[in-house]
């Protein structure tokens, strides 16, 4: 992952490589790898740059079948209703 963002970064003609950049794994999350990111731009192509760099790092995880770990929940229910039992009563 972390080769993948670095090469995105790496061709993006707005970045300053001269300054370099920071690309680290932050974090071990419950349900997924946080990395910190970091590079230097114009100040006037901060949020354009941030948001295509983003969006060209999620093309690039799907063009090398690298897939976001969503949480999953499953769940149970306990001494629920019989299906004989109905679930709403009208009241008049």
């Amino acid at each position: 992952m972390k080769r993948v963002i670095t090469h995105i970064i790496e061709q993006d003609e707005r970045v300053d490589r001269s300054r370099g950049m920071t690309v680290h794994l932050g974090e071990l999350a419950a349900s997924s790898l946080n990395f910190y990111v970091r590079v230097w731009v114009r100040n006037g192509e901060y949020w354009n740059t941030y948001y295509d760099l983003l969006e060209n790092i999620k093309e690039a995880m799907d063009a090398n079948h690298i897939d976001l770990p969503y949480p999953q929940m499953d769940s149970r229910a306990q001494n629920a209703p019989s299906q004989s039992q109905p679930h709403l009563q009208i009241v008049d």
